[in-house]
């Protein structure tokens, strides 16, 4: 029993002592030295003269003492100087990428611009045609053509004429006519162009 009744004063003091502890760090001292500020920033005494040269930080005179600096303010000054240059540096960091979106921007227009006037250039020297123009011109072609083809059997059954009978020269020029044509169907479809085809 003796050693219980030890031991439960044991664990009384402490816990006394404990509950006495958390007092202790409650209590922040107004004013604190260049070095005991550096020690709460972690950060070094000559760090903390530079802020204060700076204009961040701010010392005072204490009743009956030497410059110092109140702590609570001291702390809170650092803080919001921190988070302005973390906004300071966000808003550079965004100004940045939006001038780089900007200029990224500018070169494809001129590119564009490039390609717009190259396009240009080849239309005017001739390069390139309508596409009604283009469509129009083949299908004159295609007529001209026909016709050339056609009169070739004709032309041909008149050169050997002299070399067999008429019924068989007719025959020949029929069977040509015939073959010609089978011939110009097939190309004419092969030719041919759909719309879906037509656009890129």
């Amino acid at each position: 029993m003796a050693e219980k009744k030890g031991a439960g004063k044991a664990k009384t003091g402490a816990a006394s002592k404990a509950a006495k502890a958390p007092a202790a760090l409650n209590t922040v001292p107004e004013w604190a030295s260049t070095t005991a500020v550096a020690k709460l920033l972690g950060k070094t005494t000559r760090r903390i003269q530079q802020l204060t040269q700076d204009g961040v930080l701010e010392t005072e005179v204490p009743p009956g003492g030497a410059r110092k600096y109140k702590t609570c303010e001291t702390i809170q000054r650092y803080i919001a100087h921190i988070e302005q240059k973390a906004q300071e540096t966000a808003a550079a960091s965004s100004t940045a990428e939006l001038n780089l979106r900007k200029l990224e921007a500018e070169v494809e227009l001129k590119e564009s611009q490039g390609q717009l006037h190259k396009l240009k250039t080849a239309i005017a020297e001739g390069k390139y045609i309508k596409a009604e123009e283009a469509t129009r011109n083949l299908a004159d072609f295609m007529a001209m053509f026909k016709k050339f083809a056609m009169n070739i059997p004709p032309r041909t059954v008149k050169s050997i004429a002299g070399y067999a009978d008429p019924q068989t020269a007719r025959a020949m020029e029929k069977a040509m006519r015939k073959e010609l044509e089978d011939m110009l169907a097939v190309f004419v479809d092969a030719a041919e162009i759909g719309p879906e085809e037509a656009e890129p």
